[in-house]
C-alpha cells in the first residue's frame, strides 16, 4: 500500500524553501554587489578628486589638516600610494625641486652626519 502524503507536510516544506530563498535575496541585497554595506560607488575620477582636496588647498598649497587625516587612516603605504596617484593626475601639484645648493644630504642608515667645520675665532 502506497504510503499517504500528507498535504500539511507539503506546506510546510513550501514554506520552508521560501523562507530559505527568501533570507538568501535579503542577504545579497544588503551586500549590494559584494561591497560592504553604506559603501559608496566612486569611479577612479571621483576618488582622485576627493583625495586632490584632502591633500592639497585651492590653490595649491598642502591641506596640512587632510594630510594628517589621511596619514590616520590610511597608515604610511597607503598615503603614499594615495599622494602618488595625486601626483600623477596633477603633475603641476607637485612640490618644487630645491637648487642643489639647498639640498641637504641625508646620511645613509648607520652613517654618521658630516659636521661643518669649527669656525676659528679670530683675535
Amino acid at each position: 500500500m502506497p504510503k499517504r502524503v500528507n498535504q500539511l507536510d507539503l506546506i510546510a516544506a513550501d514554506i520552508a524553501v521560501w523562507i530559505d530563498s527568501m533570507a538568501d535575496d535579503i542577504a545579497a541585497a544588503m551586500l549590494g554587489g559584494a561591497s560592504a554595506p553604506f559603501a559608496a560607488r566612486l569611479t577612479e575620477e571621483q576618488k582622485l578628486d576627493f583625495y586632490t582636496r584632502q591633500l592639497f588647498n585651492p590653490d595649491g598649497t598642502p591641506n596640512q589638516a587632510g594630510r594628517n587625516q589621511e596619514i590616520a587612516r590610511l597608515g604610511p603605504q597607503g598615503f603614499r600610494t594615495v599622494y602618488g596617484a595625486v601626483l600623477k593626475a596633477h603633475p603641476e601639484l607637485k612640490p618644487a625641486e630645491l637648487p642643489p645648493e639647498e639640498q641637504v644630504p641625508t646620511p645613509m642608515p648607520g652613517e654618521m652626519p658630516a659636521l661643518a667645520p669649527p669656525e676659528t675665532a679670530q683675535l
